[in-house]
């Protein structure tokens, strides 16, 4: 399986720019599978403590319209997140948007930060339970949504389930703690990791750095500010095999 992993700009300005770009990357990668930041398509407004609706309207409806013109762009299925009000619960939706342009919604974000410059307990509800594995393209993939990363229990979770990718979208700095983090959640659930993250150009909030690891925890590759886009091919049965050996099999001599 070909996977990309990507960085995406925070400013709307530099949208288009990011689309063309990433289409022509595409067109000569030809990656199976994309995998954007969490909610990329809308400026990271959710920093105030003071909730708009607004302000939250306009970035569902700027999500659906990016998220169009992307689709209408890349051939290629796509994994990410959107704002979305379901039953009257804002959420931090995952999901998945296959060849044929249809949306698959996943679980939407439970763990959510309320610290500057992520204060999501104001705009968000908390999302289903975190063990939820999904079947894309043939494979098993789980999903830790951002902040959900430091939660170190949930690959160990979604190993039980035989996961084979956890999928890591992101809008982060660039502290150690999110390559630690990465690391851990690839060398103990026996999965490949791919996160991907947004990068800031006018505020210093997102750094970028997104990159897989494989399922002993190695760096496989990375993306940074000149080369925003990264494909590579996995091996899904290194993921299986992953989960014969330490420290998976420790893990089961104990709850």
């Amino acid at each position: 399986m070909k996977i990309c992993t990507t960085e995406f700009p925070d400013e709307e300005q530099h949208y288009d720019k990011a689309i063309n770009s990433l289409a022509s990357y595409v067109t000569k990668a030809e990656p199976g599978l994309v995998v954007l930041p969490e909610m990329p398509f809308t400026p990271w407004v959710f920093h105030v403590e003071n909730f708009s609706q607004e302000r939250w309207n306009h970035t569902v409806e700027a999500h659906a319209r990016w998220l169009d013109q992307l689709c209408e762009a890349i051939p290629t299925p796509i994994f990410t997140s959107r704002p979305i009000t379901v039953d009257g619960l804002n959420l931090n939706q995952a999901f998945y948007v296959d060849r044929n342009r249809n949306i698959q919604t996943l679980r939407s974000k439970r763990f959510l930060p309320n610290d500057f410059p992520a204060v999501e307990r104001v705009w968000f509800n908390e999302g289903e339970s975190i063990d939820s594995v999904y079947e894309i393209q043939g494979h098993t993939v789980g999903l830790q949504l951002c902040s959900e990363i430091m939660y170190a229990e949930i690959p160990r979770i979604l190993s039980a389930k035989n996961v084979q990718i956890i999928i890591q979208p992101r809008a982060t700095g660039g502290h150690p703690r999110w390559k630690a983090a990465s690391i851990l959640s690839a060398s103990t659930s026996g999965a490949y990791v791919v996160g991907a993250n947004r990068r800031s150009t006018e505020r210093d909030w997102f750094t970028g750095g997104s990159w897989v690891y494989s399922p002993e925890g190695d760096l496989l590759t990375e993306t940074t500010e000149e080369k925003p886009f990264t494909t590579i091919e996995i091996d899904l049965s290194k993921a299986d095999d992953a989960k014969a050996g330490y420290p998976i099999t420790m893990f089961r001599y104990y709850d």
